[in-house]
């Protein structure tokens, strides 16, 4: 403790200050931070012979009251009476230093008080804005970082090495939004993705290569691998309609059933025809008249097809294999219109006769011949010919016509007079 009047250091229990004998006031410690910041601000209240300066009793100060002062003094007065030549220098000594040392002024006091406070607040501020530069500066290397695709990449690769496969796809997949045609980073993604057997997720990768470059024979063999191991071969076929490239073709070779052939190719007949229609070994072969899907609305192909009545057929055709891969659709169109028979022949030719006479017919072939003798034009309904007819007596008009069997088509008409009368 010090005196509050000289800033002398003052023995444990004493009641008045040995140098200035001033009572004893007890006074706030000693406080190096202040000391500090006098420093910063440039206080020049330096210490005298290595004894802090003469500070003035603030309010906080606690002073001992006159008469409890009388009493101490009463009770200490052998302690504090000194040689009055030795009393009377100090004194002296306090005064000259009094004289020296002035009290701060309550205006310096509010002046000091304000420099500590703008050198926290500006410590203060300094920090902070250390602090805010630091993070732009890792924002800025953030930002950097998710803007490269090669970072991207190295970290999902080592991500990967390190069995973090999660991480490894979240790498590869912001390496995609920066680089959105990459196929090298799709393969990565569809491989981690068949390891995991999440094959659907591999296909969509794969599917988008092929998007971007339509010759990539790696995917297809995976697609292919892929739909193979589901057994989903009409995704094969889909895919193999879908490529172009005749070295991608080669690909779907296990996976192509050959179209099936008609026997007749389309045309116009004026007969009745019979088709037959070949496909590969191990195929079953299905064929319909009228649709455009034989498969799912025509009938088992076993034998040939027979094409008997007029009019026009539309056949199409088409192979399946066991594993139900089908065949391209094969389809042709037969139009059948008969031709009509020749007419019959007839023997003798009509003219008039004095004799009893036969008349002979001979009729085209698979046709059977009617006829009249009233002029009617003759029908199947009409008198068949099956024997030489005799010339009936009279004027009259035989009419002729051969009807074929098969296709029901009419010959011409014959027409001729016979004149016959007994003398």
């Amino acid at each position: 403790m010090r005196c509050a009047n000289c800033g002398n250091e003052l023995k444990e229990g004493s009641l008045y200050c040995n140098a200035c004998g001033h009572p004893v006031q007890i006074v706030p410690d000693y406080n190096e931070f202040d000391d500090y910041l006098d420093n910063l601000v440039g206080n020049d209240d330096r210490p005298v012979d290595g004894r802090k300066p003469v500070q003035p009793v603030s309010d906080k100060t606690i002073r001992i009251d006159e008469p409890v002062r009388q009493q101490l003094q009463s009770a200490s007065q052998q302690q504090a009476v000194k040689p009055v030549r030795q009393a009377q220098s100090g004194k002296q000594h306090t005064q000259a230093k009094q004289s020296c040392e002035k009290p701060q002024s309550d205006g310096q006091k509010t002046k000091r008080a304000q420099q500590k406070k703008i050198i926290i607040i500006s410590a203060v501020v300094c920090v902070i804005a250390i602090i805010i530069l630091v993070a732009a500066v890792v924002r800025n290397v953030s930002r950097s970082h998710d803007n490269s695709f090669d970072y991207q990449v190295k970290q999902a690769k080592e991500a990967y090495a390190a069995g973090d496969i999660n991480s490894a796809v979240s790498y590869y997949e912001k390496a995609l939004s920066i680089d959105s045609d990459n196929t090298d980073v799709r393969f990565a993604l569809a491989d981690i993705y068949m390891s995991k057997k999440d094959y659907d997720a591999a296909l969509v990768l794969y599917q988008e290569i092929i998007n971007i470059n339509s010759k990539s024979e790696e995917a297809y063999k995976k697609l292919i691998s892929i739909y193979e191991s589901k057994r989903d071969y009409d995704a094969i076929v889909s895919l193999r309609d879908s490529a172009k490239d005749e070295s991608i073709l080669k690909l779907f070779a296990d996976y192509t059933v050959s179209e099936p052939k008609l026997s007749k190719s389309s045309g116009k007949y004026g007969e009745a025809i019979e088709l037959t229609i070949d496909a590969d070994s191990n195929t079953k072969i299905y064929y319909s008249f009228d649709s455009d899907n034989p498969f799912a609305r025509g009938e088992r192909y076993y034998n040939p097809i027979t094409l008997d009545k007029e009019g026009t057929y539309e056949i199409t055709a088409v192979a399946v294999d066991d594993r139900g891969i089908k065949s391209e659709v094969a389809s042709a169109r037969y139009e059948i219109e008969f031709e009509a028979p020749k007419a019959p022949e007839v023997d003798p030719d009509g003219g008039t006769f004095g004799a009893q006479t036969d008349i002979t017919i001979t009729a085209p072939e698979n046709c059977k011949v009617y006829y009249t003798w009233d002029s009617s034009d003759p029908s199947a309904a009409s008198t068949e010919y099956t024997a030489p007819i005799p010339v009936p007596e009279g004027n009259n008009v035989l009419s002729v016509i051969a009807i074929d069997q098969n296709t029901g088509k009419c010959s011409d008409i014959y027409r001729s007079r016979f004149e016959f009368y007994m003398n």
